[in-house]
């Protein structure tokens, strides 16, 4: 049976996801359930992270993105609430290749440079700030898969490095086919979590954004939570 998504269905996804996301896909209790279990929760489905009206590439990212780590269950949700909405029957309406193009041009060319940047100013060797800084800049020059595998070495040297009580790392991954997706993130001491959720924040707009311009059938419930970005 195809699921109808109506606005007063977009309406409850968003209440739903706004009583906090979990890692894993949780219980079907909001507040305690992942962002795809709380959109099967939302359409009255069995407790499951897969609603049957998403695009499976972007399934894929939101799950990877909602099980990272974040400061709060309050931060994942706020962060993912705008994609909840905007995936919402995008299944059969995302070309998925095109998708994963623009996913590995932005994970490369924004989201990997940002990540390098921020493992910089926290390095406290010159050699390897400066090569972090050098690979963020062939990352946003190049966009490819050599800059990006240059970037993962560059960082791994970096870490391997640096101190116990900071360190930066940041990677990506890119392939052609329908599965692909590309992901960059930072870490340090605790005080970064914040930081962190304002990056993966500002990546879950930017999908948004690329969502938008391919004209998913999901860009017309997003008047329904306007882009709030989080403050450091």
């Amino acid at each position: 049976m195809e699921l109808e998504i109506t606005r007063e269905v977009a309406e409850k996804v968003l209440k739903v996801v706004d009583a906090g996301l979990v890692s894993g896909m949780g219980k079907p209790v909001p507040g305690q359930m992942c962002v795809e279990a709380a959109v099967c929760y939302a359409l009255g489905l069995p407790h499951s992270d897969d609603p049957k009206c998403v695009a499976p590439i972007l399934r894929s990212l939101k799950i990877r993105l909602n099980d990272s780590s974040w400061s709060s269950d309050k931060a994942r949700a706020s962060g993912l609430r705008r994609l909840a909405l905007i995936q919402l029957g995008s299944k059969d309406n995302l070309d998925d290749k095109e998708f994963a193009r623009r996913l590995v041009d932005l994970a490369i060319g924004k989201q990997v440079p940002i990540a390098l940047r921020a493992a910089a100013s926290v390095h406290k060797d010159s050699n390897h700030k400066a090569a972090l800084l050098a690979a963020a800049d062939r990352c946003e020059k190049e966009r490819n898969k050599e800059a990006a595998l240059n970037a993962r070495d560059i960082s791994r040297a970096a870490r391997d490095n640096a101190d116990a009580s900071a360190y930066a790392y940041a990677s990506a991954s890119a392939s052609a086919d329908a599965s692909a997706y590309a992901y960059a993130s930072a870490s340090a001491s605790a005080n970064w979590l914040k930081q962190r959720d304002k990056v993966k924040s500002a990546f879950a707009e930017d999908v948004v954004q690329i969502l938008v311009e391919m004209g998913v059938p999901g860009a017309q419930w997003l008047d329904l939570a306007p882009y709030e970005a989080i403050a450091a």
